[in-house]
């Protein structure tokens, strides 16, 4: 069985943990909301009850929120939050599987290794988190990670569900076709075209007519209800992100602004573990789930002013409708840097990233994010 965790609405939770008065109230992990450039990194349930998601401008968030409660960012504490809840996990299996700070698999012991139930093992997980991090947590538990995060996603914030073994098509079946991982309101109406509307629907059309149309990543999603395991210890081959965007958008202020942000998370990573890529990749999605990519092959970098400016010239050349989702990937990576290293953009983004950790992402936002498209 594996057990899916997610800590619920992450940054913001940690917040109110930190200041039990916000507890209850809409909050917005953000840059100041009298920026316009900024982009909202978390935001409360509270807050999500007025429309307020990640990703989004923090000028938009205060327009449609103006009581929220805007806080800035605490990056190095959400980092050691997030260190303690993958210690607890890992108290259960060394089998684990990372999707982000907030977000983790584990597969869990056997019954014949373990006296405990995966449903007794998930209430303990919870209430260590709750015991250690004063926050909550949603469980999931699956033989299937896909059918797992499916579950979670229908409980939260704070539940916990398991789906016996075999029980995986009786639960899925019934849910609306938007439930699916990365199906976002524009798909659901292309696929509601082809008479497709619950995941039942998805799960027993012609496969030929899927692979006709998405091709064998298609096959590969959909499968992946039946089997999809835990990838333990894979050497890491490339560092991605990348953002689903909650409607479809031709807009290329948003489009940039959020290449950008998607490319600093990027670098941030590469950054931290010390590595350089050798190649940029960027993909656009569109609602129909046809893909635009791009590459380019470069010197060994971590830096983001050799990145941006790359990933921002592949972006231009892909065509674009109304997109979907956007991702940037850092691809072939080296523990080996160029040869030839401007160690003033190095000191540089040392400083930035330094200023980043203790103020938060939003606390600096170069020049080179304003007028994008120009």
């Amino acid at each position: 069985m594996i057990l899916y965790a997610d800590l619920d609405a992450f940054f913001a939770s940690v917040e109110q943990a930190l200041n039990p008065a916000l507890r209850g109230k809409p909050v917005v992990v953000a840059g100041d909301p009298r920026e316009r450039r900024g982009v909202v990194s978390a935001a409360s349930y509270a807050a999500r009850k007025f429309g307020v998601h990640s990703a989004q401008g923090v000028w938009k968030a205060k327009e449609i929120c103006p009581h929220c409660v805007f806080v800035q960012p605490h990056m190095r504490v959400y980092e050691a939050f997030s260190d303690i809840f993958y210690s607890i996990l890992g108290e259960y299996s060394d089998k684990m599987e990372g999707v982000s700070v907030d977000e983790a698999y584990i597969e869990l012991p056997s019954s014949s290794e373990s006296d405990k139930s995966p449903e007794h093992i998930g209430r303990e997980i919870k209430n260590k988190i709750r015991k250690s991090l004063q926050i909550n947590a949603t469980i999931g538990i699956s033989i299937s990670k896909t059918v797992a995060k499916i579950a979670a996603e229908q409980v939260k914030p704070d539940g916990l569900i398991v789906i016996p073994p075999g029980g995986e098509e009786k639960y899925v079946f019934p849910l609306p076709i938007s439930k699916f991982p990365g199906i976002g309101k524009r798909s659901e109406e292309e696929f509601n075209k082809m008479n497709i509307f619950t995941i039942g629907d998805l799960l027993t059309y012609p496969r030929r007519e899927i692979l006709s149309s998405f091709g064998l990543n298609g096959i590969k999603w959909i499968t992946s209800i039946y089997y999809s395991q835990i990838n333990k210890n894979q050497p890491q081959k490339s560092i991605s992100k990348s953002k689903t965007l909650s409607k479809d958008t031709r807009n290329l202020d948003i489009l940039y602004s959020l290449l950008y942000y998607l490319t600093q998370k990027v670098v941030l990573k590469l950054q931290k573990a010390t590595i350089y890529t050798t190649k940029i990749s960027v993909t656009v999605r569109a609602a129909d789930f046809s893909e635009r990519k791009g590459y380019r092959k470069i010197s060994p970098t971590n830096l983001a002013s050799d990145i941006y400016p790359i990933a921002k010239e592949i972006f231009k050349q892909i065509p674009k409708r109304w997109v979907r989702l956007i991702s940037v990937c850092a691809c072939e990576l080296t523990k080996m840097p160029s040869l030839f290293q401007d160690y003033r953009k190095i000191s540089l983004e040392k400083k930035i990233l330094e200023i980043r950790n203790r103020y938060g992402f939003d606390s600096i936002i170069p020049l080179i994010n304003l007028n994008q498209g120009h």
